[in-house]
């Protein structure tokens, strides 16, 4: 068990280092080309899709109606965001990269035991928690608002990007045929909408927006609620 852990550590070390490198090397790259930047860092809330996937092991063969469900729960996600302007500020394009820590999900194995003399039939359910990690990559085009209040600015913003599931060890065994969740990137694509606001001196960003993908098949709308800090650096 050990080595397939060191193994998935290593894989997704492998995966992120070249894009932790251009998050950290792009921003001093382009500020000395001359290039107007805003970095900073974000922190929010991930409320997944309420459904992950759902697998039938079994469904009009010989054997009774055997299926498996997932679901994602809640958790925090922290990151960090690049952005410049342009078109005078008409149109704002940001790259970000935030990781849900802490996660989990809770995998129900269900089947269908038929009746038994005057006993109806029921469904037999064993639940299994499995922690989970989720890496969410983007690339947003941000639309300011004519409108400014005091300081703050709506925007509305699409983009694309993509997410990186991995998953642990589950929490006991499963039971035989439950379809336990697997490891792997997929794209996607952003919608949502933001204000930033200047306060204390310094301005912040407030955004919710659905990061939509697909995994088993099925299409997955994730709502990421977070607040960023922009920091100028030229």
């Amino acid at each position: 068990m050990a080595h397939s852990v060191l193994a998935k550590a290593m894989k997704i070390k492998r995966f992120l280092r070249p894009l932790a490198l251009a998050f950290l090397v792009a921003p001093g790259y382009l500020s000395a080309q001359g290039t107007p930047l805003r970095v900073g860092p974000r922190v929010g809330m991930l409320s997944p899709d309420p459904y992950l996937y759902e697998y039938f092991t079994n469904f009009a063969g010989d054997g009774p109606v055997e299926w498996t469900t997932g679901n994602l729960g809640r958790a925090v996600v922290m990151g960090l965001s690049v952005e410049r302007d342009f078109g005078g500020g008409a149109v704002v394009v940001r790259g970000e990269m935030m990781g849900a820590f802490q996660g989990w999900t809770s995998v129900a194995h269900s089947i269908v035991k038929a009746r038994d003399l005057f006993d109806p039939p029921y469904v037999e359910t064993t639940w299994v928690d499995v922690p989970s990690t989720m890496t969410v990559l983007s690339l947003q085009a941000l639309f300011p608002t004519r409108l400014v209040v005091g300081g703050v600015r709506p925007y509305v913003m699409a983009g694309l990007g993509g997410k990186y599931y991995d998953f642990g060890v589950p929490s006991s065994a499963p039971v035989e045929n439950a379809a336990l969740p697997d490891n792997g990137f997929t794209w996607g694509g952003d919608i949502g909408a933001g204000v930033t606001v200047p306060f204390m001196g310094l301005t912040w960003d407030l955004q919710g927006r659905d990061a939509m993908n697909r995994y088993w098949g099925k299409t997955q709308h994730d709502f990421l609620f977070t607040v960023g800090l922009l920091i100028a650096l030229r």
